[in-house]
């Protein structure tokens, strides 16, 4: 009805238009219809025509036909303008506007929108192209069933979906409205059903983590449209959990519970974290314990064990889930452990000490674990701190508990000086604690006892005639309880001697003994016939007080008498003349006074004499005595004049006084002087067979002072004796008074008959004894005798053929062969030779090292006069040579000699074994200085552990060719006098080394001996020196060179010696000026080995 309506008025409106346009304004129409479309209707909108009728003849969801006709028949048409415009629901954007042209009155619209409503406008125009009818109506198209809606999208949440969509491509215009519905599966029913005319639509209430199926259909009046599927998930959501509780406490561990509880999610719970935080900040030593749980089924309860916890500590527990979403906010409670052991109290420290008492003091422990109600100490007695000698013992106790409330305890009645052990445990409700580690401590020092077992050995004075040296070694023994660390030994040392001033001094001696605690000390600065007393206490480290002192007593030896002045010599008076037989006795007359020295006593006097114009001038002797018992062998009067009548031989040296004469014995307090006559006695020229020893027989029966010859020159040696050695002090000349004048010429022609006798008789005794010893330098078993310096000369010219020498050497081989060796057996590693080895019975000694060996390739070796001068000693090995040093400092060695290099060739002689620092012990290098032919070296040894320090010489010969001897003899004995020169002591061994300690060595030691020999006794023997140093160590003087060099550098000693006092000076410079050529240079004898240093 509607559209009939529409249809009336419209052709109503074309009519008007129609006859306005045809009657009066066709120009205007069309102006204003083609170029500014102005509204040419009248005031109701419409043309003024008649209506023309539209008529639907065909109406499908997609098309609309339509027919139109001119009820009036009044217009004739060409041509129709039809135009369709809709669907008039959607907004003028997206609507079509389709027009077409046709001169049929019907047209037919295809492809149009079910359910559309569309404006359809029709023209009739003119040939002339006058719009000659136009007439509207509105058509829609049928219904038809929508399609799947369009642009299906959702947009999950965690328990929503945001879904939307676009209406379906065909019938949207049909579509009134949608429903919505979802599902889990198939069995579970629709969830949620919803229904909207909108395109969006927002679902809850949904689990999370869940797969929905969700459908949408378009439903119009009619009809439902095509479904549209889809399957979604909902977003993952954070778990929840909650009841989080305590099952079980332990002191170091809480057992947990908290359930999942959360059953609107559907995430499942990968895995749950359990973790307990100290509540407070505080020192628990566990402040935070974690445990992860995997995940389980919705509403089981989570179970885990937190440890480890600290005891007795409050905690804030939670419990937190994850899954897909990530972790839950945690869900916390406050839970406590349960008490356990304290732990141990803090610092332990010692608050005081004395010597008798401890008191300690400790801090709460740091884990109390509870509430402390006491502590438990236990003390023990560990032992002595100081150093215990190993002939001594302690016994230890067994620890006693005590128990305190307080942070403190002491303890009383202990032992000085001693190390104690204390650990202390807490106590709380739980039970005792740990107990704290071992603290030890000692007591304060105190006062040691005194020392045991003090001695005093006195050796000396050593024969040395311009300086008194002598040594005391004293021995003792430190306390078994010294209280303290030594600091030193202080020894007072008081001297007294009658009329002389007291000597008295101090000595600070540091604490260097043994395992056993012997200490040995030395002492030099002794005077003379002193009486001594020793005492010897202990300062003990940081104790003001020493010990109680311990003393002993001893008596100096006495010194060598010194020769007499000028002016003493003068006082002393010897005169025939003065006697009551001048003929054959003389007067000796000296001072009491000069028996009076500060040097020592005078025991004992002797008077010597000879004969003077037969003998030369005597050489004024001096030696050391080993005990006061001794005495030197001199001639007896019997002895001298034994051989034939004295009238016709040279008288020589004899003794005119008994043994031990005391010239003291006797006399006054009035007498000044001593008085002797000599010659006063009537003795037989034959001495007594069976008093052979001074110390077997009377003296009567050895020395007899018989008369002297008359009108005879003779020498006077006076000599005088100590306790400890002699010194001939003077040298005094007298003659004898002759009977008569007819005596005197008799004796004068019977005196040049002597003397030519004399002559003649010498030179008969000097060729008998150089054929003498020609024949046995021809027999090897023939031992060689002394040779006097004066003659030694002649001797030297013998040796001119190279085999009598190689024949002596030759013999040396045979010496010593049957020796024992076997302690360098356990030390064969430190031999650096395996066929060079230190005889048992003089081998050096060393203190057992960490090897348990004390063994060195090294050898004592005696010197002229004193027992083990030397030490002879392989060159260092690198590992030995902190043996050298340790031998260096146990010795107390204050000169090393050194003969070799280090390396000679491609040969390593020796390790260089200076500077050094190792295990203890330091050799530093102070000072040089380079010679010509040697270096002198000062070095500092320092032994770390006992604190010592001592000075070294050391002396290195540049000039010793590898296999060979050196060049010039006299080179070497000027370093042998340098060497001598600068040594301090006497009884402080002389280290001699070279590389295998026989070669070279032997050759140094057997020359300086035959010099002091040569410059004492006036006598050379190269063939026993060299052997009494081959029964000390093996093949010393390993060469023949080296053999043939002793005889070459004596002959340099002889000469300048005698050229030095002017003796037999032309004889030398005519036939002995120079050494034979053999002796200068190096013999060729297969069978000498090689020199291996």
């Amino acid at each position: 009805m509607m559209f009939y309506d529409k249809f009336s008025v419209l052709e109503e409106s074309w009519r008007k238009i129609m006859i306005y346009i045809t009657l009066k304004l066709s120009t205007l129409l069309l102006l204003c219809f083609n170029i500014v479309q102005i509204d040419c209707t009248d005031s109701n909108g419409q043309l003024n025509a008649d209506a023309w009728i539209i008529t639907p003849t065909n109406i499908t969801p997609t098309e609309i036909a339509i027919h139109w006709e001119d009820p009036s028949n009044s217009i004739y048409a060409s041509v129709f303008d039809v135009n369709i415009n809709g669907p008039l629901q959607r907004s003028k954007e997206t609507q079509i506007n389709f027009s077409n042209q046709t001169t049929e009155n019907q047209y037919h619209f295809k492809n149009l929108d079910p359910c559309g409503q569309y404006k359809i406008t029709l023209q009739a125009i003119s040939d002339d192209g006058i719009v000659l009818y136009l007439t509207t109506t509105n058509l829609q198209t049928l219904e038809t069933q929508p399609t799947p809606i369009q642009n299906f999208e959702v947009i999950s949440e965690t328990q929503a979906l945001n879904i939307s969509w676009s209406p379906p491509k065909l019938a949207d215009l049909c579509v009134v409205e949608y429903r919505i519905a979802g599902w889990i599966n198939e069995n579970s029913g629709q969830l949620f059903y919803k229904q909207t005319n909108e395109t969006t639509i927002y679902v809850t209430d949904l689990y999370a983590c869940q797969t929905y199926t969700v459908q949408i259909i378009p439903v119009s009046n009619n009809n439902d449209g095509e479904p549209t599927i889809l399957e979604v998930e909902t977003n993952a959501k954070v778990a929840m959990a909650s009841n989080i509780q305590a099952l079980a406490q332990y002191p170091n561990a809480l057992e947990l519970s908290a359930v999942d509880s959360n059953f609107d999610n559907k995430c499942e719970t990968i895995i749950a974290r359990f973790m307990c935080e100290e509540s407070k900040p505080g020192n628990a030593t566990y402040k935070v314990a974690k445990q992860y749980v995997e995940g389980q089924v919705k509403g089981v309860t989570f179970k885990a064990l937190l440890a480890p916890l600290s005891p007795y500590t409050s905690y804030r527990c939670g419990i937190a889930l994850f899954n897909v979403a990530g972790w839950s906010t945690a869900e916390e409670t406050i839970l406590s452990t349960l008490p356990y052991h304290p732990s141990s109290p803090d610092n332990i420290l010692l608050k005081s000490r004395t010597n008798a008492s401890l008191q300690f003091e400790w801090s709460l422990p740091q884990y109390s674990n509870g509430v402390i109600k006491l502590y438990i100490s236990y003390f023990q007695y560990v032992g002595p701190a100081y150093f215990v000698p190993s002939r001594c013992s302690f016994t230890s106790t067994e620890a006693i508990p005590r128990e305190t409330a307080s942070l403190q305890q002491t303890f009383q009645s202990l032992l000085a000086y001693s190390s104690y052990s204390i650990q202390v445990a807490a106590q709380n409700e739980y039970g005792v604690g740990y107990f704290s580690r071992p603290l030890v401590v000692q007591t304060a020092p105190w006062i040691s006892d005194a020392v045991e077992h003090l001695n005093a050995s006195v050796s000396g004075p050593y024969p040395i005639e311009s300086k008194y040296e002598a040594l005391v070694v004293l021995t003792w023994q430190i306390p078994c309880n010294t209280n303290g660390e030594i600091d030193n030994f202080h020894l007072y040392i008081f001297g007294y001697r009658e009329d002389q001033p007291r000597h008295v001094f101090n000595r600070s001696v540091l604490p260097v003994y043994d395992d056993t605690g012997l200490v040995t000390y030395e002492e030099t600065d002794l005077k003379p016939d002193f009486d001594y007393t020793v005492e010897v206490s202990v300062n003990v480290k940081n104790v003001s007080q020493s010990s109680i002192s311990k003393s002993t007593h001893f008596k100096a030896p006495s010194a060598i008498p010194q020769k007499l002045d000028d002016s003493q010599i003068h006082e002393v008076k010897v005169d025939a003349f003065t006697s009551r037989n001048p003929t054959k006795t003389a007067e000796v007359r000296f001072p009491v006074e000069m028996l009076k020295t500060n040097l020592g006593t005078i025991t004992y006097v002797a008077l010597l004499l000879s004969e003077k114009g037969c003998n030369p001038a005597p050489v004024l002797l001096f030696d050391a005595l080993n005990t006061p018992e001794s005495w030197p062998n001199v001639m007896s009067w019997s002895e001298a004049y034994s051989n034939s009548d004295n009238k016709k031989h040279c008288i020589p040296q004899y003794q005119a006084t008994e043994v031990r004469w005391n010239p003291l014995l006797g006399l006054t307090d009035n007498d000044s002087h001593i008085m002797y006559i000599i010659g006063n006695k009537d003795c037989a020229k034959n001495p007594p067979e069976a008093c052979s020893n001074v110390n077997e027989c009377s003296t009567e029966k050895i020395y007899c002072d018989g008369p002297l010859k008359p009108a005879t020159e003779y020498y006077l040696v006076i000599r005088f004796f100590t306790r400890s050695g002699y010194n001939d002090v003077a040298l005094l000349e007298f003659v004898t008074d002759s009977v008569f004048q007819l005596t005197i010429i008799i004796i004068s022609i019977c005196g040049c008959l002597f003397m030519s006798l004399t002559a003649g008789i010498l030179y008969i005794w000097i060729s008998r004894r150089l054929f003498w010893q020609q024949d046995t330098c021809r027999e090897i078993e023939d031992s060689l005798g002394d040779v006097a310096a004066k003659t030694f000369a002649f001797y030297y010219k013998l040796l001119s053929k190279p085999e009598k020498i190689l024949r002596e050497f030759k013999e040396l081989a045979l010496v010593a062969v049957d020796l024992s060796y076997s302690a360098s057996e356990t030390g064969c590693n430190k031999n650096r030779y395996t066929d060079i080895l230190p005889y048992d019975k003089n081998r050096v000694l060393l203190d057992i090292d960490d090897e348990g060996s004390d063994y060195i390739n090294a050898s004592f070796i005696d010197g002229y006069k004193i027992k083990k001068e030397y030490i002879a000693t392989q060159g260092p090995k690198s590992e030995t040579t902190v043996d050298f040093w340790r031998m260096v400092l146990h010795y107390n060695v204050r000169m090393v000699v050194m003969l070799t290099q280090f390396q000679e060739g491609a040969n390593v002689k020796c390790h260089e074994y200076f500077p050094y620092k190792s295990k203890g012990i330091s050799v530093i290098i102070k000072k040089k200085m380079c010679y010509e032919y040697y270096d002198r070296t000062q070095m500092m040894i320092t032994h770390d552990r006992y604190g010592l320090k001592r000075k070294i010489e050391h002396f290195y010969y540049k000039k010793w060719p590898d296999h060979g001897s050196p060049s010039n003899p006299m080179n070497l004995i000027n370093f042998i006098r340098k060497i001598r020169s600068f040594r301090l002591s006497s009884y402080s061994p002389i280290i001699v080394h070279c590389s295998a300690g026989v070669g070279r060595t032997g050759t140094y030691i057997a020359l300086d001996i035959l010099m002091q020999r040569l410059k004492h006794e006036l006598k050379i023997n190269i063939y026993e020196t060299v052997k009494k140093l081959r029964f000390q160590r093996m093949k010393m003087v390993q060469t023949l060179d080296q053999y043939t060099f002793l005889y070459a550098a004596a002959f340099e000693l002889v000469r300048h010696k005698m050229n030095n006092s002017h003796l037999e000076e032309n004889y030398l410079k005519g036939s002995l000026a120079n050494p034979p050529n053999y002796l200068t240079e190096t013999l060729d004898i297969g069978q000498i080995e090689s020199e291996k240093h």
